[in-house]
């Protein structure tokens, strides 16, 4: 699948520079269900365009979801101004039967003033009605995950084969260094493997950030509990919602390429996005002899970083090639001798 932007640089973001703070934040998640009619990436546009100037005045960060006709939004901030903004919402005529699933006050997630994701798959509705009310009873039972978990639970759940719940399996963003091998190395996989390809659209706040895709796949029979190989976008690496999920990463993959210039640039972007959110997982370099060379160890390592490199022998090694190669490295990954994420200070 051909990445949906081009390679550009970082954006422009006001925010797009700093570290965030890990302050405690009121945080509410809740789900509705959608009366949208029409196209629903250009209600979502229009929602973040309403939202924007309001929600930053109050001092909120919001990512919004839409999955088989529900929505669902994430909310931290200032609990006055989550209340006001619930209140706003219930009265909106775009959805209605708005349940509660989560309300607490932790460390925050969401570092950009607006995230929309849109996700596509074979699921139904009903499906994600009864992944909503069971999140809803356990909230009520005071049974409370972290609302990463709340939004992960419905918009990217884990495959019946996988056989475990969210967390109990490493997430593996997959990024390439030139064109879209990231995204056809893991639609490859996903063929071979005969596992679901799960696509998603995440929408940033400004114009300087488009649309991204980021499609996954689960793999059950890789490492101990499975995995997930998540394809994401270069230019997804500035956006909100990579960065509320990079703390989830057992690892990053990077599919380097023969532009030595350019796998340093995505390699200092890539650890410049996990400093601001005070994440350290581990980065796999896979490429051939020379592409994995000292230089780009001695980056990652030098600003506190494990790597590990993979030599996939040939600079045009094929999708086939490439997976055997990246494999048994994954597979290690939720090994207790071989954890390698720890919280950065």
């Amino acid at each position: 699948m051909a990445e949906p932007v081009p390679d550009s640089a970082s954006t422009q973001w006001p925010d797009s520079g700093a570290e965030v703070s890990l302050q405690p934040v009121a945080r509410l998640v809740y789900a509705s269900i959608s009366q949208v009619d029409g196209p629903v990436l250009q209600e979502m546009r229009r929602i973040r365009d309403q939202a924007l100037p309001r929600n930053e005045a109050d001092g909120l960060k919001v990512a919004l979801l839409h999955i088989r006709g529900w929505f669902v939004e994430w909310i931290e901030g200032p609990e006055q101004a989550i209340e006001a903004l619930l209140s706003r919402v219930d009265r909106d005529h775009r959805h209605h039967s708005l349940r509660v699933l989560h309300r607490s006050v932790g460390q925050p997630r969401l570092f950009r003033p607006w995230i929309g994701a849109i996700v596509q798959s074979d699921e139904s509705m009903v499906d994600v009605a009864r992944r909503v009310l069971d999140l809803q009873h356990r909230h009520e039972a005071d049974r409370l995950p972290e609302p990463a978990s709340v939004w992960l639970s419905l918009c990217s759940p884990p495959a019946e084969a996988m056989r475990s719940p969210i967390g109990a399996f490493p997430r593996i963003m997959l990024l390439s260094a030139a064109g879209s091998t990231a995204f056809d190395l893991t639609s490859w996989v996903a063929r071979e493997t005969g596992q679901p390809l799960i696509r998603r659209r995440f929408a940033g706040a400004a114009d300087d950030a488009p649309d991204v895709e980021s499609d996954y796949v689960d793999l059950p029979d890789i490492g101990p509990a499975g995995v997930r190989l998540i394809a994401n976008a270069r230019k997804g690496l500035a956006m909100g919602m990579t960065h509320a999920f990079l703390p989830d990463y057992a690892a990053v993959l990077v599919l380097l390429g023969e532009d030595d210039s350019r796998n340093q640039r995505l390699l200092a972007r890539l650890l410049s996005a996990c400093r601001q959110v005070h994440h350290v997982p581990l980065i796999i370099g896979a490429g051939h002899g020379m592409a994995i060379g000292a230089d780009l160890q001695s980056l990652v390592e030098k600003q506190g970083y494990p790597w590990q490199a993979v030599d996939l022998g040939s600079a045009r090694a094929g999708l086939s090639a490439t997976w055997q190669a990246v494999a048994p490295a994954l597979a290690m990954l939720g090994r207790e001798d071989t954890a390698a994420t720890r919280p950065a200070g």
